[in-house]
């Protein structure tokens, strides 16, 4: 009875033991005021990745997938920030809609015995409409960082908060997109 439970407690660690961690985003519009959107806008984050895992760690046995489940909930809330900073005045239901999608947004990590490369990579895709017209386009942003032995999932994370942060700045900035809602 007693090995049969060791058995048991042995293979109840190696299955926690195999849990990825989790990723800890928290994208934060920090540019300010860049456009002038005037326009009541209702806005959903949709998350649009075949793979939801944000981070890959891989040269590393095993190698570790870490989600992010609320990856869409947090590039919404800086959006958020982005477009009231900007003039919009979010609504819950609004003539003119701007739906983002996350196609892709991960970091791959190298690591080897002396160093370690992160290469962070984010695609998103604006559709906006307005009555009977619409609007699409891709904004998408890479970061890469090289640090000595192995990677701080801390820094890792900090590098795709700001890369979100850079790519919603690029989107609210957009003259293509300002102009769209102004005509």
């Amino acid at each position: 009875m007693k090995k049969i439970a060791l058995v048991l407690c042995g293979m109840l660690l190696a299955g926690c033991a195999s849990q990825p961690k989790s990723v800890i985003l928290n994208p934060i519009y920090k540019a300010g005021k860049v456009a002038d959107f005037n326009v009541p806008l209702t806005l959903a984050v949709e998350d649009h990745r075949i793979s939801k895992f944000t981070i890959k760690v891989v040269e590393q046995e095993p190698a570790a997938y870490l989600p992010d489940a609320a990856l869409s909930e947090r590039v919404q809330i800086a959006l958020e920030e982005a477009l009231k900073t900007n003039g919009a005045q979010l609504i819950s239901a609004s003539n003119n809609t701007l739906t983002l999608h996350i196609d892709s947004f991960h970091s791959k990590v190298t690591e080897s015995y002396t160093q370690h490369e992160s290469n962070a990579v984010a695609k998103f895709k604006v559709l906006a409409t307005q009555g009977q017209r619409t609007f699409e386009k891709t904004y998408s942003g890479q970061a890469q960082m090289m640090g000595p032995l192995t990677h701080d999932q801390a820094k890792v994370e900090g590098q795709l908060n700001e890369l979100s942060e850079q790519v919603i700045t690029r989107i609210i900035s957009d003259p293509a997109l300002i102009n769209f809602f102004k005509g």
